[in-house]
């Protein structure tokens, strides 16, 4: 079995930082995950000393060590950016803590991301959008098994479907939707930051929406229904081998559904819809954005609404609504 990685010492306190100033526990693993790969290639020597190797770094090295990660792995621009970013920080953290004096890599230039529109596989039209939701209330291709489950099942899929088509959530903002943050009698959801969990926006639920997050929260038996106004999960994992939802004896609460099981729900509606493969949450995103744009939206409104920093990250959004003939327009609107 091999050994857990050990940060050292500075870059655990880079981290520790990090929390202290409110960032996602989410983020914080990917930026662990991401120093450990960058530390364990630079340090490859195993007598070389992690803090002689990053107080030493060069330019040049930074290129290598990039240039591998692009052409050895194949990573996209995207994750290029983002490693690039952590070292960054992680260089600012250590010249503000008086470790050293400059760092290349608060100077160090990401390559630029290219911005691409989105293919016609990456959103879903009107059509497809309804076909789903009818075969998500629908009994068809199901075995008597199955069949025993999917009352408790079909209100709370169809929930979850629409918070990403309706409302255009991501799929880490659905997983961490608590009880304190469902507020059915302000017809109200609450999303924290994910980049700032001291963060939050509130969005409006219509009525018939709130009725149907209501009704899915009814459908949850009582000895394991989240409890009103706790910090109990909204959206419960399914045990399907007892029919019923799962508890975790061990935090004393519902088993949050996770993200993986998410996807894995979003596959197998899709498939039972008889929809393409490959329909993922981000996809169900794309397909709330382009609607809002094509309806006329005001960009800077949807930027406030789903919570970007930027309009930059509607780019590729806003790029395909461009590219689009008005008959595929006519696709992803009523």
């Amino acid at each position: 079995m091999p050994e857990l990685y050990t940060h050292p010492l500075f870059v655990t306190d880079f981290l520790d930082s990090l929390a202290e100033k409110g960032r996602a526990h989410s983020t914080i693993t990917r930026y662990s995950y991401d120093l450990e790969d960058f530390f364990k290639w630079m340090t490859n020597d195993l007598e070389k000393d992690p803090f002689t190797v990053w107080s030493t770094l060069t330019h040049e090295e930074l290129d290598t060590f990039f240039l591998y990660l692009m052409e050895k792995r194949a990573y996209k621009v995207r994750t290029i950016r983002r490693i690039i970013s952590v070292t960054k920080q992680l260089a600012k953290f250590s010249i503000t803590t008086g470790l050293i004096n400059r760092h290349p890599a608060t100077v160090y230039e990401p390559p630029k991301l290219t911005v691409t529109p989105l293919k016609r596989e990456e959103w879903l039209s009107v059509e497809e959008v309804n076909k789903l939701f009818a075969s998500v209330s629908s009994d068809d291709g199901l075995t008597e098994n199955q069949l025993l489950a999917r009352p408790m099942l079909t209100t709370r899929n169809t929930w979850l479907l629409t918070l990403f088509l309706s409302y255009g959530l991501t799929l880490q903002e659905v997983t961490r939707v608590t009880m304190f943050d469902i507020q059915f009698a302000q017809n109200q959801l609450r999303i924290p930051s994910s980049q700032d969990s001291t963060k939050s926006r509130m969005i409006p639920l219509t009525e018939e929406d709130k009725i149907q997050a209501y009704a899915y929260y009814e459908h949850i038996p009582e000895p394991v229904r989240p409890r009103l106004h706790s910090k109990d999960p909204f959206h419960i994992a399914f045990d399907f081998q007892r029919k019923t939802y799962h508890w975790s004896y061990e935090q004393d609460h519902p088993k949050a559904l996770t993200e993986i099981a998410t996807q894995k729900m979003i596959r197998t509606e899709v498939q039972r819809a008889g929809l393409r493969k490959g329909i993922s949450a981000q996809h169900l995103r794309h397909t709330f954005i382009l609607r809002q744009l094509c309806l006329g939206t005001p960009v800077e409104e949807i930027q406030r609404y789903l919570g970007f920093s930027s309009a930059l990250s509607l780019d590729r959004c806003l790029l395909t609504l461009d590219h689009l003939l008005e008959s595929e327009r006519a696709l992803l609107t009523p």
